[in-house]
């Protein structure tokens, strides 16, 4: 049942991603009077749709010695270059470790650092190779009863069995549960509970990664009876001189207003999904549909603009790039595929451009990896490219929405998202790839895996790409040969995750004019701030941390303000 509709409360936050959320959790817990609202159906944002990696140097998950201020520091300064905005990152990287605490010491909100998970620019001064980042516990959303089914859903070709969550570990298990006998139990303990699930459920329950943290973010919210009303738009704010007093809002075609005493907080997920911006600001090669949700279309800077904000401009790149494959579900829409993890840096795989050359580091960051396809295409008009594996690769690793033992394998080959053929002059043939070229680059490719040596590209030679291979192969974990048919293609296009671009703000999370002044009592987090990596993208976690932290600054900034006597107002820079 919808929250009735409040006529003033203290802190009014948009959006309920995890950036939100944690904005709203933490105004709640210092005694803010908070409404958070959601122009969507459903809880979660793309923040639910995501691994749920939180980028946090220096936490109290890193082990003792590991870290600190001055090597993160160090490493965002080689990894952004001149553009690192030094008041936001400092603000950043003291602010990180305290909203971890802060959330963990008052929230079901807890968090875990993955044993090892090195910085995607592994080789550079104050890179870490554990600790930095963290992920959330696995969530048992049973304890969120009826409200269960506002969460959003992962997306579908990320769940087993047409509603089971799985993480790495579960995988691991999983893949292994024939071989060893803990693995085994880990198997039956998670699919017992799936099947218990089910009859209470559309879907499975445990929870991981991005669903996990935002269930536990909402469950929090629940605790302490923050509402949050679904399906409600802002169509404006209201302001005074030069501070921002309230918003107007349309829920059920019905007109109202919120005064708002402390600030409003835009967490409403970007400019990724607005038509008239993507066209201006990303390049034309990029793929159409992207797992952002569709819901992220610039309200944030379209209720902003009027009072004074203003989109960043000088970034390296205005979205976070991955390689994508799409395929045509069964009722018509496309899914796309982030090819993050699982296939593309494991040995045996390698990626063709439309001329049939190979052309990247398989193994490098995927945003990476979607700038070299973006520049790539950019040659080829229309074109995509194409990862190339053989049936052993296939049998042990999976591809794109093709799980590993080759699981919905037939089917991808019906419906034409995997090419399969018995020779690489077929397959080059069936996917529109020049014969004598792909041959080569494959043969090229083969000679490499011998002695572990990538001449070509240096696949698998730093702590990060090693990650991403397969420890048991060697000499490279990155590196084997693709020789055994049958052969298999799938095209793989440039797309984007998340806007790098966004309003422009101070180390407080202040939405700033042109002038640089502070729009008092106007915040922004997450994906409708700009990225303090400005483009760049430094490692695992870093739109979730930033989101997270800056949503926590955001609302201690706003308490503050409305528990200092002649502050409201002001709008003076903190």
């Amino acid at each position: 049942m919808q929250p009735p509709l409040p006529t003033a409360v203290d802190l009014l936050v948009l959006g309920a991603g995890a950036g939100g959320m944690t904005a709203a959790l933490t105004g709640a817990i210092l005694g803010l009077d908070v409404v958070v609202i959601e122009k969507t159906g459903q809880i979660g944002g793309t923040s639910a749709r995501s691994a749920g990696s939180v980028w946090v140097p220096n936490s109290r998950h890193s082990r003792p010695g590991t870290d600190s201020f001055e090597a993160a520091l160090t490493y965002l300064r080689q990894a952004v270059g001149n553009r690192l905005d030094q008041e936001r990152i400092t603000g950043f990287l003291q602010a990180a470790p305290e909203m971890v605490d802060f959330l963990e010491d008052n929230s079901p909100v807890k968090l875990r650092a993955y044993p090892y998970h090195p910085d995607y620019l592994a080789d550079l001064d104050g890179a870490s190779l554990s600790g930095r980042v963290v992920e959330p516990l696995p969530f048992n959303a049973a304890v969120l009863g009826p409200a269960f089914a506002n969460l959003r859903p992962p997306l579908a070709e990320f769940m087993l069995f047409g509603g089971m969550m799985v993480d790495r570990t579960d995988i691991g298990h999983l893949l292994g549960a024939t071989r060893k006998m803990a693995s085994f139990w880990h198997s039956i303990k998670l699919l017992t509970g799936y099947g218990r699930d089910r009859l209470r459920y559309r879907r499975g329950a445990r929870l991981v990664m991005g669903n996990a943290l935002v269930g536990r973010l909402y469950h929090a919210l629940l605790q302490r009876r923050v509402p949050v009303l679904l399906s409600t738009t802002v169509t404006s704010l209201a302001h005074e001189n030069g501070r921002v007093t309230g918003v107007v809002i349309n829920s059920k075609d019905q007109r109202s207003e919120i005064q708002v005493r402390a600030g409003v907080v835009l967490a409403t997920g970007g400019i990724s999904n607005n038509p008239a911006l993507r066209k201006s600001l990303m390049p034309a090669a990029l793929f159409n549909t992207s797992p952002v949700v569709d819901s992220a279309t610039g309200d944030g800077l379209t209720l902003a603009g009027p009072a004074g904000g203003h989109l960043s401009r000088d970034h390296d790149s205005n979205s976070f790039l991955a390689p994508l494959s799409r395929r045509r579900r069964g009722d018509g829409s496309i899914a796309v595929f982030p090819h993050f993890v699982l296939d593309r840096g494991k040995p045996g795989i390698l990626a063709v451009d439309p001329g049939g050359n190979r052309f990247v580091n398989e193994a490098t960051t995927y945003h990476l990896f979607g700038k070299a396809l973006l520049a790539t295409l950019a040659r080829f008009p229309g074109r995509g490219c194409f990862l190339i594996c053989d049936d052993p690769f296939m049998a042990r690793y999976g591809l794109g929405m093709v799980r590993p033992k080759r699981l919905g394998l037939d089917a991808a080959v019906r419906d034409g998202y995997v090419i399969r053929a018995g020779t690489l002059a077929e397959l080059a043939e069936k996917a529109g790839l020049p014969g004598d070229a792909t041959a080569a680059a494959v043969a090229r490719h083969n000679g490499f895996a011998s002695d572990g040596v990538d001449q070509d590209f240096a696949k698998g030679e730093d702590a990060y790409q090693q990650n991403l291979g397969d420890p048991a192969h060697s000499p490279n974990p990155c590196l084997g040969a693709c020789a055994s048919p049958p052969f298999y293609a799938l095209e793989i296009f440039p797309g984007d995750i998340g806007a790098s671009t966004g309003l422009v703000t101070n180390a407080a999370a202040q939405v700033l004019d042109e002038n640089g002044n502070p729009i008092a009592g106007l915040y922004a987090c997450g994906n409708d701030m700009e990225s303090i990596m400005a483009g760049f993208y430094p490692g695992p976690g870093i739109t979730l941390g930033p989101a997270m932290t800056f949503g926590f600054v955001a609302a201690r900034h706003a308490h503050a303000a409305a528990a200092t006597p002649g502050t409201l107002g002001k709008g003076e820079k903190s």
